[in-house]
């Protein structure tokens, strides 16, 4: 069995205040975008063997999708072997949950290869107990994520968007831009690009880009706040942002054809170290 696993990107994240259990209260608006890690099941030997490419990450009992497996085990009390192939495209460590939409989609795919039958609310409980990101990519599409982001409402976007997205090939550590943020509280700077957002109430919502850890991660990473500017000043961007916590910066583009010039100077501006890559937002579903 194979799947797709999506980036995500934050284009709004705003911190409400810090809860009881230590960790923030957060509203934001995430949607996927079409860069993927691929994961391949099969049937294995009586425990989960996990084969890691294109990352140096171990593969061990703390990697999140080991710990898919056993909770997903603990779930069901099926102790089916299983053997994963990863294959990482999305950057380590770089806002993009990668590791998170790896977990998920290890729930969704051996629920159905195992034929588990836990209901989407059963998956849903085993996500929140692996991460704050992971019940997004249980859905299919953009949502709004509240809590510590395992609350989701699913949204549609208004419009059609393509993006550019750059790492400098460093994360910065997600615990740290929250420690940062909390010793000196301040909300990151509104953007210029107007988003609208309708839930399956039909409500719809306004937003505009902004993330909360941006003057946090700034303080330190010169870096990333040099390539959000330098996004931001570009002919065809809408706007640009630092995803969650970073390293990952974007910039939005109304116009798919923008987008080849826009990676053309970014790569003599950033040189060959960084990371570079067109996306679009998977604004209607996740494609895969």
């Amino acid at each position: 069995m194979k799947v797709r696993c999506p980036a995500k990107i934050n284009l709004y994240l705003r911190i409400l205040g810090k809860r009881p259990d230590g960790f923030h209260e957060l509203e934001t608006l995430m949607c996927p975008v079409s860069i993927f890690d691929e994961m391949e099941f099969e049937n294995g030997p009586a425990d989960v063997e996990l084969q890691i490419e294109g990352a140096d990450i171990p593969a061990g009992e703390d990697n999140l999708v080991v710990r898919a497996v056993r909770l997903l085990q603990e779930a069901t009390g099926l102790r089916n072997g299983v053997r994963i192939r990863l294959r990482k495209q999305i950057p380590v460590g770089g806002g993009l949950a990668g590791g998170s939409s790896n977990a998920a989609l290890t729930l969704r795919a051996l629920n159905t290869f195992w034929k588990a039958g836990l209901s989407e609310a059963q998956l849903g409980q085993a996500a929140a107990k692996l991460g704050s990101d992971i019940n997004f990519f249980l859905q299919d599409g953009p949502a709004i994520c509240r809590g510590r982001g395992e609350l989701v409402e699913p949204v549609e976007l208004a419009g059609e968007w393509q993006a550019l997205l750059i790492n400098p090939g460093f994360g910065v550590p997600t615990p740290w831009a929250y420690q940062t943020y909390a010793a000196r509280p301040q909300n990151g700077p509104e953007g210029r690009e107007l988003l609208c957002a309708a839930g399956r109430d039909g409500v719809k919502r306004e937003f505009r880009l902004r993330n909360d850890l941006e003057p946090a991660v700034f303080s330190k990473y010169l870096w990333i706040e040099e390539a959000r500017r330098w996004l931001g000043t570009q002919p065809g961007v809408g706007d640009a942002m630092m995803s969650g916590s970073g390293a990952t910066v974007f910039a939005l583009v109304r116009r798919a054809e923008d987008l080849p010039e826009l990676e053309r100077r970014a790569r003599l501006y950033f040189g060959e170290k960084a990371w570079i890559q067109p996306v679009a937002l998977l604004t209607k579903g996740l494609g895969a």
